[in-house]
């Protein structure tokens, strides 16, 4: 009875008139009211002129709602396609349903292009009798609509439809500009939030600092955590700062879908997020321990395979937006752990440059958070003489793989722990105890000269953190600059190093 309902509800919507069909922007399989599964190769030509980029969208087929929400399923591409596959869209990240697919192609003018067809019918969990097909209609309208933007629209007098309308008709959300804020500091400084607050904004402006930082998970078939980033995004921008996402998916997810597979999928998620603005993208976190990434599959090539994904995702969306390595974990522990558990970050660095990261990133990612001494010492640290403790030494650490290439570095966690006015702290982060709050702001200020003092050149420091609460086996309250009772003494030793006339941060 539901598959009559179904056939008898398409064949209503084939009556209702549709714009022509424009022959540069087409989306020719599958065709209107069809059953698809799996992966399918959607086919049609894609030529308009001024071709930057194109991609494709779904969105829940609903007659009623004029402004449906588009998701991207598919990578997107650039090459002119006449008459061939366009891209492949993975129809398992949908549940079953009724969907329209949309080709949005965008051009090197500035204008969104787009071609539907629907309604099509995911059905991947479909129990069909044996030996029935799939839904097979012949549409008796064009299958597909293509939609310029109302300027191109009026200039070829496509007529715009009656029944069912463009979503080019529907007004875009307003969205604030990039800010270009100005910096003072010696080196571009940022504060990674960990929930909305105006008064740590003011806080942070009181110190100089120009970024924003927020970390944005990334799990498979969750579409809200575009919604999620969109609205970080934004509420950064209007208050005039630049915004860094860390994005991360889930160790078992990218254990269970290793390789090519996974990597298109979280390419296509970064590819939506970019679509909202942010200034840049820094693409997973501390992959060389297996509390990040699954135990035994450690491997700088395989990231870098990643990398490439991610890179070709987001620069076709906005080239400007700066693609940054994930930061590794500051360690020499794979003699004692193996490294099917964990890889020195040294010579994970290593294994980066080797596997050609430098063609896939604009910055290395940095994180240097165990330090308990000031900054200034490469020496002298009570636990031993580990590189990693050392603030100088971190930083030719992590630049030495990459002096080919001379991509600079960003700090994407610079961070001190103080225990002060929170109770003790958790075995595995004793040694930060004796850490005062003062000592955390005299040496979160010192870091930040010697890094613009250095001759290394590096491109951002985010403090790690500034509103952190949780205070348990992971101590992030202890790391917050913003304290309980509100103070922020880094914010006021931060600002002792602005100096008047900064430039563009």
């Amino acid at each position: 009875m539901r598959r009559i309902l179904f056939l008898m509800g398409c064949l209503l919507l084939l009556t209702m008139p549709a714009a022509a069909q424009d022959g540069n922007i087409a989306i020719t399989f599958p065709p209107l009211v069809y059953d698809v599964s799996g992966t399918v190769e959607v086919r049609g030509t894609v030529k308009p002129p001024n071709l930057q980029s194109y991609f494709l969208e779904a969105a829940v087929y609903d007659p009623a709602n004029p402004s449906p929400q588009w998701i991207p399923v598919s990578l997107p591409g650039s090459v002119p396609v006449t008459d061939a596959v366009i891209a492949q869209w993975i129809t398992t990240l949908l549940p079953d349903g009724v969907y329209q697919l949309r080709l949005h192609v965008l051009t090197t003018t500035g204008e969104n292009l787009f071609a539907i067809v629907g309604p099509l019918r995911v059905a991947n969990t479909l129990e069909r009798p044996e030996g029935e097909q799939p839904i097979q209609l012949e549409p008796q309208v064009p299958a597909t609509v293509a939609v310029p933007t109302a300027a191109a629209q009026a200039a070829t007098e496509v007529p715009p439809p009656t029944a069912i309308p463009e979503p080019t008709d529907i007004p875009e959300p307003t969205r604030p500009p990039r800010p270009n804020p100005i910096n003072d500091l010696p080196v571009p400084v940022g504060g990674q939030m960990e929930a909305f607050s105006d008064e740590a904004v003011e806080q942070m402006r009181a110190a100089g600092m120009v970024w924003i930082k927020w970390q944005i998970p990334f799990v498979i078939g969750d579409f809200s955590l575009i919604t999620v980033a969109d609205e970080r995004i934004r509420w950064s921008h209007e208050r005039g700062f630049k915004v860094l996402l860390s994005v991360k998916g889930e160790r078992a997810e990218l254990a269970a879908n290793y390789g090519d597979d996974y990597y298109q999928q979280l390419a296509a998620f970064l590819s939506a997020i970019s679509n909202s603005g942010p200034d840049a993208i820094e693409v997973w976190n501390e992959m060389n321990i297996d509390r990040e990434w699954p135990t035994g599959q450690i491997d700088p090539a395989d990231y870098v395979d990643m990398l490439s994904w991610a890179h070709g995702a987001i620069k076709n969306v906005d080239s400007d937006i700066m693609v940054i390595t994930g930061a590794l974990a500051p360690t020499g522990a794979e003699g004692a752990f193996g490294l099917g558990a964990v890889w020195n970050d040294d010579r994970y660095y290593l294994g980066m440059a080797n596997a050609g990261v430098a063609e896939y990133a604009d910055c290395i990612g940095v994180h240097y958070n165990e330090g308990i001494i000031p900054p200034s010492q490469q020496g002298g640290d009570p636990r031993d003489n580990y590189p990693t403790r050392f603030f100088p030494l971190m930083i030719q650490r992590a630049e030495f793989p990459f002096r080919a290439s001379g991509l600079p570095l960003c700090f994407t966690e610079l961070g001190y722990l103080s225990p002060e006015g929170l109770g003790p702290l958790p075995g595995g982060f004793a040694w930060g105890a004796n850490t005062s709050v003062q000592e955390q702001a005299t040496w979160l200020r010192d870091a930040i000269q010697i890094a613009g003092d250095s001759t290394s050149v590096i491109e951002m420091i985010i403090v790690f953190n500034m509103n952190g609460e949780r205070y348990d086996e992971d101590p992030q309250a202890g790391y917050a600059i913003i304290r309980g009772d509100g103070t922020c003494l880094a914010c006021q030793t931060i600002a002792t190093l602005r100096q008047p006339g900064g430039s563009i941060g």
